[in-house]
């Protein structure tokens, strides 16, 4: 009787519907009916669905800074302090697209490239997949994108530390890659 319990409860939620509201390369927005495993059900579960993964790197200097850029955010009116982020491609590897953002984003090469970890930043209402990176820079030229990145600034560990203490930027990739790359990523 306990181990049918404990497999009623473990069942994931069963989509029964699933109206489109939008669908894009880009994002989709879909309005699911869907049972729980408590046999509830919620009529109106909003999903956002990303066609296309995305990749982070975390981007270190021989000073052992890391490079942030400020990006132009449309949808917070403003400048926030990131690190290069952008969709994987189709048929594109994700190291090659770590490269790519970094490239398009600092106009920098990369050495020593690892991959750390995915992660998924809003798991509860979203299927967006990031695969975080961290590298060394090999060679530095100009921002390539210039319709994103405003700027670019090399910080100590202590001032990219202090950026996230401060709460001044809101983005939860940048935070968490950064904070991971710290402890995983061999910068020294």
């Amino acid at each position: 009787m306990m181990d049918e319990k404990r497999n009623d409860q473990l069942k994931l939620p069963e989509r029964l519907e699933r109206k489109v509201v939008y669908e894009s390369d880009y994002v989709c927005l879909y309005v699911d009916r869907v049972k729980l495993s408590s046999g509830n059900i919620v009529e109106k579960y909003h999903q956002i669905h990303y066609p296309h993964p995305a990749v982070c790197i975390v981007i270190f200097n021989e000073k052992n800074e890391i490079l942030m850029i400020h990006e132009k955010r449309y949808t917070l009116g403003k400048l926030e302090w990131e690190i290069p982020a952008g969709k994987v491609e189709e048929n594109e590897d994700i190291r090659d697209a770590a490269i790519r953002e970094a490239m398009e984003e600092t106009g920098c090469s990369l050495k020593d490239l690892k991959y750390l970890c995915s992660q998924n930043p809003a798991n509860g209402m979203s299927d967006c997949i990031v695969h975080v990176f961290a590298g060394r820079v090999e060679s530095e030229g100009k921002i390539q994108d210039s319709d994103e990145v405003f700027d670019k600034r090399w910080m100590s560990i202590d001032q990219a530390k202090d950026l996230l203490k401060k709460n001044e930027t809101m983005d939860g990739v940048s935070i968490l890659a950064i904070l991971y790359a710290l402890e995983f990523y061999d910068y020294k």
